[in-house]
């Protein structure tokens, strides 16, 4: 490793995607080590920076989602001018603006050894830029169309909400997808395999459901007309939708939305099936998966679908073919990658690990 790589990624975070200042009073929440999903060596890697840089830091610890929070919880983030969630109840916050006047950041490099790589480490300022031409690009289109080598195919008319900026009111740190396109103009066909597993904004058990094999979702205007497949499969699919929509009062059969990873330096080293929702949590960000926010008519949906390796092509060009961005097919991207001389290296670099092991 790099002496850069060892400080850029806390780096990015505070000065360029938080542009934190001397003084800034900053909160760390924390989730339990113990539970897998953070480690400590990233917090104390950001508390030492934000006291670097002459910030007052205090860290207050959590457990999981669907954990009792501690009794002085509000009153720590009412009292911080910077929140750095290193916990999965920031993802469960970001679609309400819960926080106004403040800054928070979501981490998604959530152990050490990712905040010291290049998925955290590439300029958010260059992410930023990237996502905005890909939005762009989408927004300027009429018609979409989907596929994947497992038999994927949709097409329809490109829908989006009005607002660009804003989509959520947590930042996502590191950058790595674009604004969600609307389903509600698209029809087709879904290969379903490996797992269905949740959104991560809302925590119900179990997190995530085993498929055998490929079942193909069929999808009409945004919304799931049946299943074919491996029938005990889609029974335990068709329960899922049932309990976790009877659960959350949600339209079991909508397909809120799709976007697909933009960074290709996002990596997962362990495997899918030790723990399904982590995987897809973390690996999301990858521009070899697409994924869909279903079971639910508002975001982000609860149940999400994981689509490896997708060809998508706004009015005929493709943007990404089998799992790659193809920035240099779009006039904005192509100048994204011109203006920002670290990108270029970086969609030409080896694939990373993506947790699948077959």
């Amino acid at each position: 490793m790099s002496e850069t790589l060892k400080t850029a990624g806390v780096d990015n975070l505070l000065q360029k995607c938080m542009k934190v200042k001397a003084g800034t009073r900053a909160l760390l929440v924390c989730e339990d080590p113990a539970l897998g999903w953070y480690d400590a060596g990233a917090s104390m890697l950001i508390k030492t920076a934000l006291e670097t840089l002459g910030c007052l830091v205090s860290t207050i610890d959590v457990g999981g989602p669907d954990g009792p929070l501690p009794e002085n919880y509000e009153a720590q983030l009412a009292a911080h001018d910077a929140i750095v969630y290193l916990a999965r109840i920031g993802d469960q916050d970001r679609f309400a603006d819960k926080l106004p006047g403040k800054t928070v950041a979501m981490l998604y490099a959530r152990d050490e050894k990712t905040l010291k790589s290049p998925y955290a480490a590439t300029s958010h300022d260059a992410m930023t830029a990237l996502k905005k031409a890909i939005d762009a690009i989408a927004r300027a289109s009429t018609r979409v169309e989907i596929s994947c080598p497992l038999g994927t195919r949709l097409h329809g008319d490109v829908v989006m909400e009005d607002e660009i900026e804003g989509e959520v009111s947590v930042k996502r740190f590191p950058l790595c997808v674009p604004q969600p396109v609307l389903t509600r103009a698209i029809s087709g066909q879904v290969a379903l395999t490996r797992w269905l597993t949740p959104t991560g904004s809302r925590s119900y058990s179990p997190a995530a459901v085993p498929i055998d094999g490929v079942v193909m979702a069929k999808v009409s205007q945004g919304r799931i007309s049946g299943f074919d497949g491996d029938r005990t499969s889609i029974r335990a699919i068709e329960e899922h939708y049932g309990r976790v929509s009877d659960l959350f009062g949600l339209d079991r059969d909508a397909i809120h939305s799709w976007h697909a990873g933009i960074h290709p330096a996002c990596f997962y080293e362990d495997d899918i099936d030790a723990d399904p929702d982590r995987w897809s949590n973390n690996i999301f960000g990858s521009p070899r998966f697409l994924h869909f926010h279903t079971c639910g008519s508002v975001p982000p949906g609860e149940i999400c679908w994981m689509i490896l390796d997708p060809t998508i092509a706004f009015d005929g060009v493709p943007l990404w073919q089998d799992g790659r961005l193809q920035p240099q097919n779009f006039a904005q991207t192509a100048t994204v990658l011109r203006t920002w001389q670290e990108l270029p290296a970086l969609f030409s670099a080896s694939r990373v690990p993506v947790g699948l092991s077959g």
